[in-house]
C-alpha cells in the first residue's frame, strides 16, 4: 500500500510539473487590447479555461476578461484515416476544447454518403457529385458549436459497399475567444496556461466594465509561438529499507528477553 501511494502521488506530480507561456508583443495606440485563442491554446489549457494568465515586461499579473462572441477561425490540422470493414474512420488531431462549428472533408472522389460524429451523436449526408459541366457538392460536417473533449476526434464514413473516398485534406473551422486587458505601456506581455485542473479562474474588476470596454476601439494582438517549459520535480527521498528496520527490531527484542531471562535466573539462585 505505501508504495502504490507514493506511486500515485509521483505521478500527479510529474502530470502538473508543465506550464505553458507564449510571448505577445505589444502594438497599437490604443487603450485595450486583444489575443485571440488559438487551437495550441485550446488544447492545452482546462476546458473552462481557468488557468489563463497574462503577465507584463516586469512579471506583473495583468488584469483580463473572457470575450466569447463566436469568433470564427479556421486551420488545417493533421489527421490519418482508418478502414474498419464497411466505414472509414478519420481520426483528426488538435481538436480538443475547441467549439467546433463544421469540419470540411477535401476529395476529389465522386460519393454520396452518410457521415457521422459519433461523440455530438451528429450525423449528416455529405455528397460531391458532377453534374454536367458543374459539380454539386457539400463535404461540410456541421458541428453546431459542440465541444470536442478528446485528444483525438473521429467522424466515421459509413461506405457500404462502394470503395473508401480518397480524402486529401481536412479543414477545420471553430468559434474563439478573445482575452481584453489594458495596455500598462509594456513592450511584451506573456500568456501563461496549463497549470492544472485545480487552479481557480481569477476575477478582476475589468470584468464589470467589459460592455463599455468593447465599444471602444481595441488592438488585436497575436500570440507568438508556445514554449513548453519543464519543472523540474523535486526529487523523491531514498526509499527506507524497512527489512534491516525490522531484523535491528528483531535483533534488540531478542536481547532484551535475553537479559530479563538471566536476571530472572539470577533471581531464583
Amino acid at each position: 500500500m505505501f508504495w502504490r501511494i507514493s506511486s500515485i502521488l509521483f505521478i500527479l506530480l510529474f502530470a502538473t510539473a508543465f506550464t505553458h507561456t507564449a510571448t505577445i508583443e505589444n502594438s497599437g495606440e490604443n487603450r485595450y487590447k486583444a489575443i485571440r485563442l488559438t487551437p495550441e491554446v485550446y488544447n492545452n489549457a482546462n476546458r473552462n479555461l481557468s488557468d489563463l494568465r497574462i503577465t507584463d515586461a516586469s512579471g506583473e499579473y495583468v488584469p483580463f476578461f473572457i470575450h466569447s462572441d463566436n469568433f470564427v477561425e479556421s486551420f488545417i490540422p493533421d489527421f490519418r484515416t482508418e478502414e474498419e470493414g464497411r466505414f472509414t474512420h478519420i481520426h483528426i488531431e488538435g481538436l480538443k476544447h475547441l467549439r467546433l462549428s463544421e469540419i470540411i472533408i477535401d476529395t476529389d472522389s465522386m460519393f454520396r454518403r452518410t457521415v457521422e460524429a459519433r461523440s455530438f451523436n451528429i450525423r449528416r449526408e455529405l455528397y460531391n457529385l458532377p453534374l454536367g459541366d458543374e459539380v454539386s457538392r457539400d463535404t461540410s460536417m456541421l458541428l453546431e458549436g459542440n465541444i470536442s473533449w478528446d485528444d483525438i476526434f473521429t467522424l466515421i464514413i459509413h461506405n457500404g459497399d462502394d470503395r473508401p473516398i480518397n480524402i486529401t485534406g481536412i479543414t477545420v473551422i471553430y468559434y474563439a475567444d478573445e482575452l481584453i486587458f489594458e495596455n500598462n505601456d509594456s513592450a511584451i506581455f506573456t500568456l501563461h496556461f496549463g497549470a492544472g485542473s485545480s487552479v481557480q479562474a481569477p476575477v478582476y474588476d475589468i470584468a464589470r466594465f467589459s460592455d463599455e470596454i468593447l465599444r471602444l476601439d481595441i488592438d488585436r494582438l497575436e500570440i507568438g509561438r508556445i514554449v513548453f517549459e519543464e519543472i523540474q520535480p523535486e526529487p523523491e527521498p531514498e526509499p527506507r529499507d524497512f527489512r534491516m528496520i525490522f531484523n535491528i527490531v528483531v535483533i534488540a527484542v531478542a536481547v532484551l528477553l535475553g537479559l530479563l531471562i538471566l536476571l530472572k535466573l539470577r533471581k531464583s539462585v
